[in-house]
């Protein structure tokens, strides 16, 4: 009997014993925790701001930043406006299509905060001079053959220095239906050159594979959205493929919606009529 009170007694101790060691245990633990993990918490910050193109300070959407030392990142919304979540000293890279990478360290403090990215310039490594024209050119060659003797036709005017024909002809020839015609499809003629150009540079096949639109709905954004000439004519391959991709987030906010039985009229066909 006294052995087996003995062994309740030493069961009981080293119960309690294991016990109260491993409450010991557990407090080392979380006090560890507490203490490196609480500056953390205390430290972690909202860094805000807005970010903008460094030449004209338009609001840049589609921003993408990076938290370097976190791998947290975040995009600008559409007023350019962003805000992730970082620490004091975190690295935050700010990324744009078009445009230099840009990194800055976060201040301490809920700071709000400008930060403006500057565009890249393209550049060609060699120019290279062809042989032969492009299709749109020789096309453009031709029609100048074509319509020469129209486009080349003069027109009598008195105010004319030295002008051999009188003002009696130069009425007469101002009400002429012919005359009329003739100076109305030379004024055509431009603009259709114009579109013709346009259409090598901003093209049905381009614009589709940019952004997966087809028939109707593809003639409706082009519509739209038509591209200025100078533009087609200054502006780079990637520039014009940005010009693109950027007018079409904005048509797919707000499309246009054919209504059935409605067609829109082929851009890119020869509407051109000689006089």
């Amino acid at each position: 009997m006294r052995i087996f009170f003995l062994a309740f007694n030493f069961l009981t101790g080293l119960f309690f014993y294991s016990s109260l060691f491993s409450f010991f245990i557990l407090k080392i633990i979380l006090s560890f925790l507490l203490l490196y993990l609480s500056p953390l918490a205390l430290f972690a910050q909202e860094f805000e701001g807005v970010v903008t193109d460094y030449d004209g300070g338009t609001a840049l959407a589609g921003v993408v930043l990076r938290n370097i030392e976190t791998n947290q990142g975040a995009v600008s919304g559409i007023d350019g406006k962003f805000k992730i979540r970082a620490s004091k000293d975190d690295e935050i890279e700010f990324s744009y299509l078009g445009y230099y990478s840009f990194r800055m360290r976060v201040p301490e403090g809920n700071v709000y905060r400008q930060v403006s990215l500057k565009k890249k310039l393209f550049e060609l490594d060699d120019i290279v001079i062809r042989p032969d024209y492009t299709p749109y050119q020789l096309d453009s060659i031709e029609r100048r053959k074509t319509y020469n003797l129209a486009l080349n036709r003069g027109f009598a005017s008195s105010s004319v220095l030295g002008s051999v024909f009188s003002p009696a002809s130069a009425l007469a020839e101002q009400f002429d239906k012919k005359s009329k015609q003739i100076k109305r499809f030379q004024r055509n003629y431009f603009k259709w050159e114009d579109q013709k150009f346009i259409d090598t540079r901003y093209s049905f096949e381009e614009v589709s594979r940019l952004t997966s639109l087809t028939g109707d709905t593809l003639a409706a954004f082009i519509a739209a959205y038509p591209m200025p000439v100078d533009y087609a004519r200054t502006a780079t391959d990637i520039e014009i493929k940005m010009w693109i991709k950027y007018n079409y987030r904005e048509w797919i906010k707000k499309p246009i919606v054919i209504p059935p039985g409605i067609s829109i009229p082929n851009l890119e066909a020869d509407t051109l009529k000689k006089p």
